[in-house]
């Protein structure tokens, strides 16, 4: 069954201004040109097309269309086009006689004239969430350190989890001189952005606060919440604090 268009671009969780620049025409050279500062595209999905040239677009969930740009020119507001249900693909966006087709995959088509490109989704993979205002922000690398603070300093620990099948990090039986709560988390890779994309790793931030003094071992798991305390954990990682 097809997938709404309406449906399926609210649904994403990326937002763009409004552009009201001057459309652009698609790239000419085999050379990408250098891509022209515009915070439209801060989060934009970007993919690689056939013969060279780069395609970036950023699905707009206020009014259902899409920014796309060609080789980092100006950007080009697309509007969706009602397709027929039984055939096609999933989703198409117009604007100015050109069209770009989308089939929920990583995979778009852009066609304007005689002109036909297939752009293939760049994949990268995407950094841990910062949060703000800690002493010491710790990875899977720090398993097992010692890290000090002063009473009221707060230490992050940046875990991958997978909270889409119900693991998620927490702390286990912290000590009473801290306290543990969740920070910013977000997608592990630039695919989980692409619409329709399920599942996958995500990046957990604890962040643990020294809310009095005291010395000792600081250990969270990765468990489904709602399972009996008698299961094992998924995993576990430590490591040592010291505060005073």
């Amino acid at each position: 069954m097809r997938i709404s268009l309406t449906a399926a671009v609210a649904g994403l969780g990326l937002l763009a201004a409004a552009c009201n620049q001057t459309p652009a025409d698609p790239a000419k050279s085999e050379e990408a040109k250098p891509a022209v500062a515009d915070p439209a595209f801060d989060q934009a999905l970007t993919f690689n097309c056939e013969g060279g040239g780069k395609l970036d677009v950023v699905f707009n969930m206020d009014q259902g269309g899409m920014l796309a740009r060609f080789d980092g020119g100006p950007g080009k507001p697309f509007k969706p086009v009602e397709l027929d249900e039984r055939s096609g693909p999933e989703m198409r966006f117009a604007a100015d006689g050109a069209t770009i087709d989308y089939g929920m995959g990583e995979t778009m088509t852009y066609e304007s004239g005689s002109t036909k490109k297939t752009c293939t989704f760049a994949t990268t993979d995407l950094p841990a969430p910062t949060a703000e205002g800690v002493k010491h922000v710790l990875t899977v690398a720090d398993a097992g350190k010692s890290f000090d603070v002063k009473v009221g300093e707060k230490i992050s620990i940046a875990l991958v989890g997978v909270p889409t099948a119900g693991y998620l990090w927490a702390a286990s039986k912290p000590p009473a001189w801290v306290k543990a709560i969740d920070g910013p988390g977000g997608p592990t890779s630039s695919a989980q952005r692409l619409p329709g994309f399920a599942g996958g790793s995500h990046w957990e931030v604890v962040i643990i606060e020294a809310i009095a003094a005291g010395e000792g071992e600081i250990t969270l798991a990765q468990r489904r919440p709602w399972e009996d305390a008698a299961e094992p954990d998924a995993e576990t990682f430590t490591f040592k604090l010291k505060a005073g």
